[in-house]
């Protein structure tokens, strides 16, 4: 697409009310968006609302579209459009694919093999903990990781493919420079880094509840399969499950306590055929090209930490659940300093985290 072709694309894409399907029709109809941008609006009255047209006229004046281009990217904001060839090709496919789409990392992380991992935004000890682990170990076996940046679930994947200096995608519910929520900031410069964050939503647009059921269909648009770790019986992340069934992608769920309205949403989901997921093996062994990494599959020098007698002691009383300070007690048998500064050493080594109210939960 030609430069003057593409700015004029972002320009009308920047005017609240013309969206992607506008967009479509604009290009079907006209062939060109500069064509349309510099059209007289008094030919344009039986294609769009006047109080469209009037803006654009406002903004003709206002913005010199290449000038706006330009600038997008010394923001370090990348633009594809949909007839492009850096446009992801999972997406094309996709039903109702984004017009275009605003980038900003690394571009050829569209052309890896990626799952995406999602849940709830509040999302239990267990559920940030399986996530985490889940990042982590598709990264090992050079899978990114996508997912939509959201607290929870989303975050706890997102960073554990960082971890281990993997790569990842965020799919955003908001523009490509507008962080949401704003404690993810530092998550988000990170994968700006070392991974990919993409945008459907023109740079500047405020999260909208209405964002992000169409940003789970890119989710799972861009991914092989959609592996969801704990969802509620309405969670937003089975909007994404039914995204991926429609797309014919796998749908893995993480089974949870049977009494735990946090996994009512995943044991549903196993109920109608989702394939269970108790670890990094379960999702592996669906794809045939990812076989030869599954023999090379090695946990992390870490993970092979060797405890000492005291400690073993403490993570086997310990289960998947958060334990109370006093419960380690009884069940270690040790003095109140001694288990205190073990589980402190613990938690430095990332063995174990320590959670308000004097719990701790191995990880």
């Amino acid at each position: 697409m030609e430069k003057h072709e593409k700015a004029a694309l972002c320009v009308l894409h920047s005017i609240r009310g013309i969206g992607h399907r506008s967009l479509m029709k604009i290009k079907q109809e006209f062939g060109s968006y500069s064509r349309f941008l510099n059209h007289n609006a008094a030919g344009l009255t039986a294609f769009l609302p006047a109080y469209l047209l009037e803006e654009i006229a406002a903004v003709r004046k206002r913005i010199d579209p290449i000038s706006y281009l330009d600038g997008l990217a010394k923001r370090g904001i990348g633009v594809s459009a949909l007839d492009e060839s850096s446009y992801p090709e999972a997406l094309k496919n996709i039903h109702d694919p984004p017009a275009v789409i605003y980038c900003r990392g690394r571009m050829a992380a569209l052309g890896n093999f990626s799952i995406a991992v999602v849940g709830a935004r509040a999302a239990t000890g267990y559920g940030k903990r399986i996530a985490r682990e889940l990042g982590q170990s598709l990264a090992e076996c050079n899978v990114t990781v996508v997912s939509g940046m959201a607290r929870g679930i989303d975050k706890e994947a997102h960073q554990g493919a960082l971890d281990r200096n993997g790569c990842t995608i965020a799919v955003l519910g908001s523009g490509i420079d507008v962080v949401y929520p704003r404690e993810n900031h530092k998550l988000y410069e990170q994968i700006c880094s070392d991974g990919l964050v993409i945008s459907e939503f023109p740079p500047g647009s405020n999260p909208d509840p209405a964002h992000f059921p169409m940003r789970n269909r890119l989710i799972s648009g861009l991914s092989r399969g959609v592996v969801v770790v704990e969802a509620r019986i309405k969670s937003g992340a089975l909007i994404t499950a039914d995204f991926a069934l429609e797309q014919g992608k796998d749908v893995f769920a993480v089974p949870g306590p049977i009494n735990s309205p946090a996994s009512a949403g995943t044991n549903k989901l196993i109920k109608q055929g989702a394939i269970l997921t108790t670890g990094i093996i379960d999702i592996i062994q669906e794809y045939y090209d990812l076989e030869a990494q599954l023999h090379s599959f090695e946990p992390k020098q870490e993970e092979l930490l060797l405890l000492d007698k005291e400690e073993s002691v403490i993570i086997e009383s310990m289960s998947s659940e958060p334990c109370h300070f006093d419960r380690l007690l009884n069940k270690t048998g040790y003095a109140i300093g001694q288990l205190s500064s073990l589980l402190l050493n613990l938690e430095l080594r990332g063995i174990v985290q320590s959670l308000p109210g004097n719990y701790y939960v191995k990880l």
